[in-house]
């Protein structure tokens, strides 16, 4: 393994880590089922200047999302889950929002984060408690009952980290063995992952770990993560480090003789199970997945308070890349895009967002109903405005700190939209919730529901 990048692939961090004021980061690159560069950029604690290094321990955050779909594919495998019976069978004491809903609720809904339930309020009380306010993961997936869906199950995608909690639940009961050890043993062990961890108490005691870090006003502000984040451990709770994740990444791809899983497996998880209207672009199983031409782009990315991670690969020609940094809120997506296109021959990534070619549909927004959607949108994380141009419709989103986002939104599927500029915006889903009367009550992005005021 050669630890040094070429000047242009050095250029390209150097511009990444300014433009966003990362203090560290983590890179990894795969080729060929090698890794064939690996090197620590800035810092790891900028008090004492320590150097970030490819060994350096950091929280992955939702990185660890494709961990729980393969721990569910292994058991597929095995005979002893299907990917299409309801959890229900597994779980007999599941009930999600009500018992006929619970039935539509299998392990490949969960998995592609179209259940309908996205956020359902229980994560934010982790990061405002000292002491978490579930007792173990059963106690939180039993309090599941009490929601009300945002839309019926396979109707919208919809992020939920609670999903991915009942399949770490499910893991555990199907297998006898807790979810901690389950991933050590199944996953980190095989692959390699010797410095992979599945509690922040063991991130938090590395030698070489990261301390996390926000944006300030002048310098970044430390950041703290919970003390107890292992109930969540199956949606974002395991730390890792770049070249472990390179060896995940190497495992992921072989698909003659991964030590994870079989090629049917690994196909499965890295094909769209949740299409993102005609795009090209949406859901597998722990992964995003997008088509560029011939080529299948797989990633995903994280993040937490005080880091931001993005894992990429191209199966098709063995090429990976992990960026792990130590700053909330930082674009490593782009960072690890450019990366990935300095050892591919092929221009299937966009150097700038800013210029970046039109989003990819056929879809053609039905004569008269875009004047369905204009209004102001409100949840507790934000106010969004829907407004009408002679594009269609944009959006401007304006979040309680202050500040706003806004885009153009181009018509994908019925009632689903996606923001087609912006550096951090492109990509972004939107879907308008409408009642029996055809008239707009909500709308979803990244999970989170925001009603019409």
């Amino acid at each position: 393994m050669s630890s040094t990048f070429t000047d242009h692939q050095l250029d390209i961090v150097e511009t990444g880590m300014k433009s966003e004021g990362i203090p560290g980061v983590a890179i990894a690159i795969v080729t060929g089922g090698e890794i064939v560069a690996a090197e620590g950029f800035g810092y790891r604690d900028l008090n004492q200047r320590l150097p970030m290094t490819p060994q350096t321990v950091t929280p992955i955050c939702s990185l660890t999302k494709s961990m729980t779909g393969t721990a569910i594919l292994q058991l597929v495998e095995q005979g002893r889950l299907s990917l299409d019976e309801p959890i229900q069978t597994y779980l007999p004491d599941l009930v999600i929002s009500d018992l006929q809903t619970t039935r539509k609720i299998t392990p490949r809904v969960l998995l592609s984060h179209k259940s309908g339930m996205g956020r359902t309020g229980h994560q934010p009380p982790m990061w405002r408690e000292t002491v978490s306010p579930y007792r173990d993961r059963a106690d939180l997936v039993s309090r599941l009952a009490n929601i009300e869906l945002q839309t019926p199950p396979n109707t919208a995608w919809s992020y939920c980290n609670e999903g991915f909690v009942t399949l770490g639940r499910l893991v555990e009961t199907v297998s006898d063995i807790p979810l901690e050890e389950y991933f050590e043993t199944r996953i980190f062990q095989p692959v390699g992952m010797d410095d992979t961890l599945t509690n922040f108490d063991g991130w938090r005691a590395s030698a070489d770990r990261a301390h996390l870090y926000e944006r300030g006003d002048d310098d970044p502000a430390e950041a703290f993560l919970p003390a107890n984040y292992g109930i969540y451990l199956s949606t974002g709770g395991v730390s890792s480090t770049a070249l472990n994740l390179a060896n995940y990444q190497i495992a992921s791809m072989n698909y003659s003789d991964s030590p994870l899983l079989g090629a049917g497996s690994l196909e499965q998880m890295q094909s769209i199970s949740m299409p993102f209207g005609d795009t090209g672009m949406g859901y597998g199983m722990g992964w995003q997945i997008r088509w560029v031409g011939s080529r299948k782009v797989v990633s995903h990315g994280g993040g937490l308070a005080g880091v931001a991670t993005h894992s990429l690969m191209v199966p098709s020609a063995g090429i990976g890349v992990v960026v792990l940094t130590n700053l909330g809120g930082a674009n490593v997506s782009l960072l690890a895009e450019q990366l990935a296109a300095t050892v591919l021959d092929e221009q299937i990534f966009v150097s700038d967002p800013r210029n970046a070619p039109p989003i990819n549909t056929r879809y053609v927004v039905p004569e008269g109903s875009l004047s369905l959607y204009p209004g102001v949108y409100k949840s507790d994380e934000a106010t969004i405005e829907i407004t009408g141009n002679d594009r269609g419709i944009s959006v401007l989103r304006s979040v309680p700190e202050g500040g706003a986002e806004e885009a153009n939104l181009i018509g994908i599927g019925d009632n689903l939209f996606m923001a087609d500029e912006g550096v951090r915006s492109r990509g972004t889903l939107v879907y308008f919730v409408r009642n029996s009367d055809g008239y707009v009550t909500s709308l979803l992005t990244g999970g989170n529901q925001h009603w019409r005021s």
